[in-house]
């Protein structure tokens, strides 16, 4: 009995590494709503409005950022966006080591205590965001992950979290997507000599 109750428990804990969720965006004010999917260290957001569409698949521990045009089937890798601090912290009630590592500021997060969100046992925690921004992220208990982010400038919070296991398939770009480069910044055109040119002399 001990031992199936073990084998529950960490299957439980494994399947709590795992969630859906809706992520709203409350500052500034958007009706857009983005899917999230949650699957260890990977991410994937779908945004989906009467502009646009897209997918962006993240890698949390690699920091980098696949992001997915389906109208296209195309994509661009790059650095992920450092706007909102999404980290999973190996424990909740101790996440300052992991944000501070993701902002590369030691001594620039503390913890401000707990806070139920959404009826979700959170620890909030007050400290720097990859932008700069100083702002306030809740990590929830259970999922060991940032639902909830407010800042100067933007507000984010994870609404209708589904826990369970993701297809592996959601984190990975289809085979028939084309990786297309983003084009350069353009740095000025290099300035070059005009040419002297030696006028014949005029006859009187």
């Amino acid at each position: 009995m001990f031992r199936l109750s073990g084998l529950l428990a960490l299957s439980c804990a494994a399947f709590a590494q795992q969630f859906t969720a809706d992520m709203v965006h409350s500052k500034p004010q958007s009706d857009v709503v983005t899917k999230v999917y949650v699957s260890g260290q990977k991410m994937r957001l779908e945004t989906t409005s009467q502009e646009h569409s897209g997918v962006a698949i993240i890698d949390l521990e690699q920091r980098t950022s696949l992001m997915l045009v389906p109208a296209s089937k195309t994509y661009v890798a790059s650095r992920a966006p450092s706007s909102t601090p999404f980290f999973r912290p190996a424990d909740a009630d101790n996440a300052c080591e992991a944000w501070e590592k993701l902002v590369n500021k030691p001594g620039s997060c503390t913890k401000v205590g707990e806070e139920t969100v959404n009826g979700l046992s959170t620890v909030k925690y007050k400290g720097t965001a990859p932008n700069g921004d100083t702002g306030f992220a809740w990590v929830d208990r259970q999922l060991k992950f940032v639902t909830k982010w407010e800042g100067e400038k933007t507000a984010v919070e994870f609404q209708h979290i589904k826990e369970g296991p993701q297809e592996a398939s959601l984190f990975v770009v289809p085979s028939d997507y084309e990786k297309i480069d983003l084009p350069q910044p353009h740095k000025g055109k290099p300035r070059t000599a005009k040419p002297h040119i030696v006028q014949p002399p005029q006859n009187p």
